[in-house]
């Protein structure tokens, strides 16, 4: 049997910190780390790739 959802984090919550990060990482100058000229061709996929993994694994924790 599964526990109760917390009622202190919704859902929505955390899909706002998934977009919170997505925003940080695509928006800011942060992209500049792996945005570089001579850096390698697969960073910008590695990127993407972490914020899907992380969006999937957070709506999966937020399911009841």
């Amino acid at each position: 049997m599964k526990p109760a959802p917390d009622p202190a984090r919704p859902p929505a919550m955390s899909s706002l910190l998934v977009f919170a990060v997505a925003t940080l990482v695509f928006g800011s100058p942060v992209r500049q780390l792996w945005l570089r000229e001579g850096g390698a061709w697969y960073l910008p996929f590695a990127v993407w790739l972490g914020v899907i993994l992380l969006g999937a694994w957070v709506a999966r924790r937020s399911r009841p």
